[in-house]
Parts: C-alpha cells; sequence; structure tokens
C-alpha cells in the first residue's frame, strides 16, 4: 500500500498555508454574496413588474368600473308629508323616510346618497336611524334615514288651472357607479302617510322608479374614457286641482265680466254714452283680473289657459265697442233701424264666438291635463 506524501513543500511555512485558506475562503464568501445579491435584485423586479401588472387590471376608483357585478341595494321610501308647494319657485318642501337593505359591509348606502334634486340644499335636514348599520337575521345590513328640505321640479302650466303635475324627489348614490352599486326596488317599494293632504290639490297613484342615469361627461376625470352611469331612484307623487273649484274661483268672475260687457251690445244704439261706458269698464276689470291671476304663477314664455280666455275676452270686448262705434255712424246717417238690427247680430257673433272659443281652449285642457 502505497501513501500519498503530505509533507509541505520545501520552502513553504505554516504561516503560508494559513493565509492561502484564509485567501480562498473569502473568495469563496464574496463570489455567494454576489450570487444572493443578483438572486435577490430578480425577485424584487419581478414583484414590481407583477404589482404592475395588478394596478393596470383593477381600477383604482370605483367608479371606473369593474368585472364583477354590482352589489344590489334593495331601497324603498315612505313620504310623510308636503309642505308649501310654490309655484313661483317650481319647488316644494318634503318629509321622507328612506330604507336600504344590502349584503355588501363594504358599502354604505345611506352615507353616500345624494338628493340630485334639492332645492336650497343649505336648509336640508338628513338623519339615520341606527348609528350602525342592524344586521338582519337573512344576513343583510338595514339602515333607514329621514329627509328634511325643499326639493325643485319644473312645472309646465299650460293648462293651468286644469295642469296636472308631479311632485319628485330623485337620488343616487354619489360614491359608486352603476357598475358598482344599483338599487332595487323592495317589495313594497312606496308608502303614503294615510292623513297626508296637500290643499288645493288632489293625490294620485304615487311610485318609486329605479333607473339607470348617464351623465353625458367624466366630470374631468382623467382616468375614465367614458362618461359615468349611476343608478337613480325617483319618488313620483302626481298631483291634480279639482276641476269643479278652480272652474267656479276662475272662471267665474271672468264670465261675469264678459256678460257685463255684451250689455252694451243690448242697450239700445242711442245710448251711446252709457254703451261706451259699460266696455270700457269692463275692458279694465278684466285687466285687473288677469293682473291678479298672474300673481300665482311664475313668469313664462309661453300662454297659459287662463291668458287665452282673458285675449278673449279682451278681443270680445273691443269688437264690442268697435261695433258701438259703427252704429253711432249709422245713426249719424239717420239709419236706426239699420243700426239696431246690426247691432242685435254682432252680439249673437260675438258672444257665440267667445262661448265656442272658451269651452274649446277649456275642454282640450281638461283632456289634456
Amino acid at each position: 500500500m502505497k501513501f500519498e506524501d503530505v509533507t509541505p513543500a520545501r520552502g513553504t511555512t505554516d504561516t503560508d498555508l494559513v493565509v492561502e485558506k484564509h485567501r480562498k475562503a473569502a473568495t469563496v464568501k464574496r463570489t455567494t454574496l454576489r450570487v444572493l445579491r443578483m438572486i435577490l435584485m430578480e425577485a424584487l423586479l419581478l414583484a414590481a413588474v407583477g404589482n404592475v401588472g395588478l394596478a393596470q387590471a383593477q381600477p383604482s376608483d370605483p367608479h371606473m368600473g369593474s368585472n364583477a357585478a354590482p352589489a344590489r341595494v334593495v331601497v324603498g321610501a315612505y313620504v310623510n308629508d308636503v309642505q308649501d308647494l310654490n309655484l313661483n319657485t317650481h319647488s316644494y318642501a318634503m318629509d321622507i323616510y328612506l330604507w336600504f337593505r344590502w349584503r355588501n359591509s363594504e358599502l354604505a348606502p345611506a352615507a353616500s346618497v345624494e338628493m340630485v334634486n334639492a332645492f336650497d340644499l343649505w336648509g336640508h335636514n338628513t338623519k339615520v336611524t341606527y348609528d350602525e348599520p342592524v344586521k338582519l337575521a337573512t344576513g343583510e345590513l338595514y339602515q333607514v334615514m329621514r329627509v328634511q328640505g325643499r326639493f325643485s321640479k319644473k312645472f309646465l302650466l299650460t293648462n293651468f288651472p286644469y295642469d296636472h303635475q308631479q311632485l319628485v324627489i330623485e337620488f343616487e348614490d354619489a360614491k359608486h357607479a352603476a357598475q358598482r352599486l344599483i338599487y332595487q326596488p323592495d317589495s313594497q317599494p312606496l308608502a303614503i302617510n294615510p292623513r297626508l293632504v296637500l290643499p288645493g290639490f288632489r293625490i294620485g297613484a304615487s311610485r318609486l322608479e329605479i333607473e339607470i342615469f348617464k351623465y353625458p361627461t367624466t366630470f374631468g376625470d382623467p382616468r375614465s374614457d367614458q362618461s359615468q352611469s349611476h343608478s337613480r331612484g325617483r319618488i313620483v307623487i302626481p298631483i291634480a286641482r279639482p276641476v269643479a273649484t278652480y272652474s267656479v274661483k276662475l272662471l267665474l268672475p271672468i264670465t261675469c265680466l264678459v256678460l257685463c260687457a255684451s250689455l252694451m251690445l243690448l242697450v239700445r244704439p242711442t245710448h251711446i254714452d252709457a254703451q261706451l261706458g259699460i266696455g270700457i269698464t269692463s275692458l279694465l276689470a278684466v285687466v285687473a283680473l288677469q293682473l291678479t291671476t298672474n300673481q300665482e304663477l311664475p313668469n313664462v314664455d309661453y300662454l297659459v289657459l287662463m291668458d287665452k280666455i282673458y285675449i278673449s275676452a279682451y278681443v270680445y270686448i273691443l269688437a264690442a265697442l268697435a261695433v258701438v262705434l259703427r252704429t253711432s255712424r249709422l245713426i249719424d246717417a239717420q239709419q236706426l233701424p239699420h243700426a239696431e238690427q246690426l247691432q242685435r247680430r254682432m252680439f249673437v257673433v260675438l258672444t257665440g264666438l267667445i262661448l265656442l272659443v272658451c269651452v274649446t281652449v277649456v275642454c282640450l285642457a281638461i283632456l289634456r291635463g
């Protein structure tokens, strides 16, 4: 058996061997640290690329949409009172309760709801019933809120006083778009206080509507390349004035004035002073009556029903005055029989025309509402 000679080389000392051993160990350590450093840098780079891809895949704003189905929030309302309907400002005060039921604990519909058609927002009072949403046995979250304030909807008064109007409250989630949250009406979505009375109006069948409202703008958000859509709820309360009551209150005075004006065509043509006095007085009375009626209405750029009736009265009185002037000329020409015949004929024609016009426009207004 042969043994390897492990005797140190000639001229090599123990000190040199120790130095050589430490040098090799230091070289191995540096190489190992360099490899670990490279592995760590590659891992950090891969993590950064993954975060960028995740950020691009998921929107940073809930308005930007998501592939996930929108959360459904069940909504309902109770109308407690309607107050101070003001036609001049197209506004009305209402006291309502809204309730919400939902399952996603990340949402807070009662906190993010916004009244879209609020009027005098500084005067609105909103209060939630529970400090925190109540967890129901079904697993849903439940919250109720009370809203008191004025709301606005532009009234179309073309057929006044036989117009049909709608008192509307519109609300939507101000924080989440329709891709994130959508309203769903409750099984009994709307209830009205059975003691609710709106003086001067009759309340029709109310309803709660849900729609997707699309804004024609991104509101300056550079992260969005399309306009936003929100789920919107609409509480609609139809109202109308009683036909018989307002016919007496508004049509009876002008009818009496027209009948008084027609007397100028029943007086003998020889009493021209009395005829002119009746006509001018009736004309001034119609003007005063129209000014009084218009005080209840806002300034609009179209004719309402009462304007048409007043214009018919003006035309009737002016035409009757023209007949009086014509008959006076005939009397001056010694043609009294002809003047009386003309006056009687024009009384029938003018009175029949104004009655036909007024009855037609009133019936059309009642039918159109």
